[in-house]
């Protein structure tokens, strides 16, 4: 058959001309945006964990950090996270040959450079954000937090509760109970199936001591929860699913939807992170002032209070904890209002409620009880729509944050719909990448920090992404030489 193909080259044929591995990189090949961008980094400013060169002679010598960087950005890059995959690439990739000038390190070398070096992960991540900044890319007056739900490097199975503990012992304890009733029966037999269910025994009697000493450890701990497997990692729950792993904290600025700031926290909720992440956004920024929205579930008023003591205006929906309460058409405590000048509240029918003679502390809040007159409650003619059964006096609690839930109040009545509306179109859109399209929905290490420092790079490359897609490959690389 003589078809009229495309001639090719021997492949141990020699060529006169000799390519430059340069020449097959193009000058808008991300690759060199991300050259250029760890040429600008002082790695010994970074972290002090990194390899120090040795003056010994002996061993082969380490592999630059840098270099290892470059790796791994490229790697979460384009969604090669897994270590050996990472070896294989840097043999047959001719982008990565480029990159990292032809090295090849083993997968124990890339794997242990995430596993080691979580503080210069996160300080890299860090420092890209400053550059953002430079770069005016962050508008820096409003952001918008969110969380979201990791799966960890441990399994469901793997993490323990002392009702499951506790369960488990049960079974154990009766068990031991029945082999001693029946070693009992045998007592008086010599036989090899009674050497067995003493060798049985042991075995039992070993687990019910495992047992008792991991409840003990969770005692001690003080948190609910035992990990095996990851330390750090939880059972989290969410819309009746569950997983064992980490909820992911972060901060978005509106401009151009760049994550700012972000924490790992093992916490099944986000009501303790609204003031945290709000601060440590505000610092990264540098600024005065700055406007943070986040949705019902970070809804805690010490938060709230904090924030606006931080110069931090948040706009969180208010839980409606009444809603059962106002279908029976009763009084709520919406119904009442609070006179500052007097401190005391005026019920519907206008009617005082003072305060009492001392302060009770509830959820580490200091808060003051407000009691109506008995004599007022028992002639008013709408007391059923506000006594609970069996009491003469309505009592209300007003905590130490008051005056800043107040102000929230106000501010969430007059512009909270809006407010809320765009804090979906800015946070959503990180974590819906990160799963979706990136694919990143787990970690490949193991406890806080090492997590932390994982997370540093999807959050890099993250905003890697945002800004080449912003700038231009070559815009960005000339801002970097």
């Amino acid at each position: 058959m003589n078809k009229n193909y495309r001639k090719t080259e021997n492949r141990a044929q020699f060529s006169l001309f000799i390519d430059h591995l340069d020449q097959h990189i193009s000058d808008v090949n991300p690759v060199r945006a991300i050259d250029a961008y760890i040429d600008t980094l002082n790695f010994d400013q970074l972290a002090v964990d990194v390899y120090k060169p040795s003056s010994s002679l002996r061993g082969q010598p380490a592999y630059n950090p840098a270099d290892l960087l470059r790796l791994y950005l490229y790697g979460y890059l384009n969604g090669i996270r897994s270590s050996r995959k990472l070896e294989k690439e840097c043999r047959r990739n001719i982008e990565l040959m480029w990159l990292i000038k032809h090295q090849r390190p083993s997968y124990k070398t890339i794997a242990n450079f995430r596993k080691d070096h979580h503080k210069l992960l996160i300080q890299v991540n860090r420092d890209f954000v400053l550059l953002c900044k430079q770069l005016d890319l962050v508008g820096g007056e409003l952001i918008a937090i969110d969380g979201s739900f990791f799966h960890g490097n441990a399994s469901k199975q793997s993490i323990l509760t002392k009702n499951r503990l506790t369960q488990q012992l049960k079974a154990i304890e009766q068990k031991v109970q029945d082999y001693h009733a029946m070693l009992d029966a045998l007592d008086n037999e010599e036989s090899e199936e009674g050497s067995l269910d003493n060798i049985k025994l042991d075995e039992l009697t070993t687990k019910q001591a495992n047992l008792n000493q991991m409840l003990k450890e969770l005692a001690q701990s003080g948190n609910g929860q035992l990990s095996r497997t990851d330390p750090d990692a939880r059972l989290l729950f969410k819309r009746g699913a569950k997983i064992a792993g980490y909820n992911i904290q972060a901060a978005v600025d509106d401009r151009h939807h760049l994550i700012i700031a972000s924490d790992v926290t093992n916490d099944g909720n986000d009501q303790k992170q609204l003031y945290p992440m709000s601060k440590r956004s505000k610092e990264t920024l540098g600024v005065d002032k700055l406007t943070v929205l986040a949705d019902a579930g970070y809804y805690e008023t010490a938060n709230l209070h904090f924030c606006t003591e931080s110069q931090i205006t948040p706009y969180v929906p208010i839980p409606n904890k009444s809603a059962s309460i106002k279908k029976q058409n009763r009084f709520t405590r919406d119904h009442f209002q609070y006179n500052a000048t007097n401190n005391h509240y005026i019920c519907p029918e206008g009617k005082s409620l003072i305060p009492s003679s001392s302060l009770t502390i509830k959820h580490n809040k200091k808060q003051q009880l407000y009691i109506s007159h008995s004599k007022d409650c028992k002639n008013c003619f709408k007391k059923d729509q506000c006594l609970a059964k069996d009491t003469t006096r309505r009592k209300l609690y007003r905590n130490e944050y008051e005056f800043a839930i107040d102000e929230h109040k106000r501010r969430m009545e007059r512009q909270g719909e809006g407010k809320m509306k765009l804090r979906g179109a800015i946070v959503e859109h990180p974590f819906g990448t990160l799963k979706m399209r990136a694919g990143w929905q787990h970690f490949l290490v193991r406890g806080f920090k090492k997590v932390r420092g994982e997370w540093s790079l999807m959050n890099l490359a993250y905003n890697f992404t945002r800004v080449l897609n912003i700038l231009g490959i070559k815009g960005f690389k000339a801002y970097c030489q």
